[in-house]
């Protein structure tokens, strides 16, 4: 069985959200606290004993179907000359704001080799690290990430930031694009779908304004910035 790792750092929901993963994953590890996505993932590889380890987000909500047993096979490609173990692997997520289901805050399987080696990474942690992306079709958790305004909007200024700014290597425009609408459009009488919308609208703007500066874009991990970002916003 592979290491599984809860990642958080203040959300004021981390604490109930961990004791149900550990329903699913009672081996299930814990990194709190740690500044910095980069850094929070590559504690995690460090804390881990498996070649491979599950990352769940601080505001997943895991599904009941959902178990943790997928492990990669050396002996299996998952492209042709490309073996299950060099990648990287996401499943998909509820959103509770606009329904969308896509990767967007599911539970991932990394490789553990390329974390020790990183020493920096782009926009997004999932396609830093230099390993194919292979998207897995089970859904594992719901993304409940509309729990208060700040990270409601921060979770969708963000998202939005990478969908309009296609700094996602390989992925499809048109699903962001779609993606992107959805975010801008739907959930308003969900709670917080205000912020949800605000965010998104704002963060679409963001993306398309510095799509080619990615030292902007790198902007959107700095939590602290974030948060000057909001009291702006409202």
């Amino acid at each position: 069985m592979l290491d599984v790792f809860y990642i958080s750092y203040n959300e004021s929901f981390a604490d109930e959200n961990y004791e149900l993963l550990k329903v699913f994953a009672p081996h299930a590890q814990r990194v709190h606290g740690v500044k910095g996505i980069f850094e929070a993932h590559k504690a995690a590889a460090q804390k881990a004993k498996t070649s491979h380890f599950y990352v769940v987000d601080a505001d997943a909500v895991i599904e009941e179907e959902f178990q943790f047993k997928f492990v990669p096979d050396q002996l299996t490609d998952a492209y042709p000359g490309v073996p299950e173990t060099n990648c990287v692997f996401t499943y998909r997520s509820r959103n509770p704001v606009n329904d969308l289901i896509y990767g967007y805050g599911a539970v991932k399987l990394f490789p553990r080799a390329p974390f020790l080696e990183l020493n920096d990474w782009s926009v997004d942690m999932t396609t830093s690290i230099g390993c194919p992306f292979v998207p897995k079709f089970q859904i594992s958790n719901v993304t409940a990430f509309n729990t208060d305004p700040f990270n409601t909007w921060k979770s969708a200024f963000r998202e939005c930031v990478k969908l309009s700014s296609n700094i996602i290597d390989n992925n499809d425009n048109i699903d962001d694009e779609y993606r992107l609408k959805v975010w801008q459009t739907r959930g308003m009488k969900r709670p917080y779908g205000e912020y949800a919308i605000l965010g998104a609208e704002q963060g679409g703007e963001f993306g398309k304004t510095y799509q080619n500066d990615k030292s902007a874009l790198k902007m959107i991990n700095d939590f602290e910035w974030l948060e000057r970002k909001f009291e702006e916003a409202i």
